[in-house]
């Protein structure tokens, strides 16, 4: 798998290079943010992350970040960013042109590892489910209310592929769908804490403790109800789980966002409020989950139409 690694400094780039390249990475090296866009635009390498150091001569890191997720080819490869600047406004900046992991310098090669291998596997689920988000179901476009229940990560992926087609912009909302339908499983009716999940993370157990409790007594039965309603303005998704909640008030927050930006994982659901949906709440002191995407007035006219023929 090729990643790509731009770093003005030569020893970073031997860091990244000797700490990944024997874990099955190949690394292709830029020394700045132009000759970064070079690579990249050659189209020679399928990329599967880009670690990108922020301050750089010629193009920095936030200007090349913003090209890269403007652009159609490339906005969705994960853009792991390396700071020594881990201020709130820094942070902000980098949300904002479009980072979703961090390292902050100086860095452990085993953190630099765990991150790399967080984001390719969320690259890859993703390319799979935009394969199935072009199989043939546009006409759920017309998709006014349905009801879902699904049990196990493998069923999350299925469904978001559909819950996206039914709306207007469904690769903006793919991500931050299955972001959703996953937590309720892995948090909500599986009970993995945040702790919990760090751990597993860290020991590559992860899915392994997931398949282990969903075949036992007190989990096997536990369902997600998905609940999907397109009104003339809106289309709202409402996900409950079976769990006892959580403190999600810790997760949408700026505050939090900049505690999490630097682990491996606890930045999901305010990134996809930021970047998939209108707005994301939640009630039942956290197992339900509200989305809501706002309607163009395109898509309006044709709810309109669709509920008059």
């Amino acid at each position: 798998m090729n990643l790509l690694a731009v770093d003005d400094e030569s020893i970073n780039l031997m860091i990244i290079d000797e700490s990944l390249s024997d874990k099955g990475f190949n690394i292709v090296k830029a020394r700045d943010g132009e000759e970064a866009l070079a690579i990249l635009n050659r189209n020679e390498f399928l990329f599967f992350a880009i670690i990108l150091d922020r301050l750089m001569p010629k193009m920095d890191g936030i200007e090349l970040l913003r090209k890269i997720k403007h652009s159609e080819k490339w906005r969705d490869i994960p853009v792991i960013f390396q700071t020594a600047m881990s201020g709130v406004t820094d942070m902000t900046d980098g949300l904002d042109a479009g980072a979703f992991y961090y390292l902050t310098k100086p860095y452990s090669r085993a953190l630099l590892v765990t991150i790399v291998q967080t984001a390719v596997e969320h690259y890859i689920k993703l390319l799979k489910a935009k394969e199935d988000l072009h199989k043939g179901m546009g006409a759920l476009r017309h998709l006014v209310n349905g009801e879902f229940r699904i049990k196990s990560i493998k069923e999350s992926h299925e469904l978001a592929p559909i819950l996206a087609n039914a709306c207007p912009d469904p690769e903006r909302v793919l991500t931050g769908i299955m972001e959703i339908l996953n937590n309720a499983i892995e948090h909500g009716n599986l009970g993995i804490s945040y702790q919990e999940k760090t751990d597993l993370h860290n020991n590559d157990k992860l899915m392994e403790e997931i398949f282990h409790r969903l075949n036992l007594p007190e989990y096997k039965e536990k369902f997600v109800q998905v609940l999907f309603t397109k009104s003339h303005d809106k289309i709202e998704i409402i996900i409950k789980d079976q769990g006892k909640g959580f403190d999600w008030r810790k997760y949408l927050s700026l505050q939090a966002m900049t505690k999490n930006a630097f682990k491996t994982h606890g930045r999901g659901i305010f990134m996809a409020r930021k970047l998939s949906f209108d707005d994301l709440t939640y009630e039942d002191e956290g197992s339900k989950a509200i989305i809501t995407i706002m309607l163009t007035g395109n898509s309006s006219e044709l709810l309109t139409d669709f509920q008059e023929s």
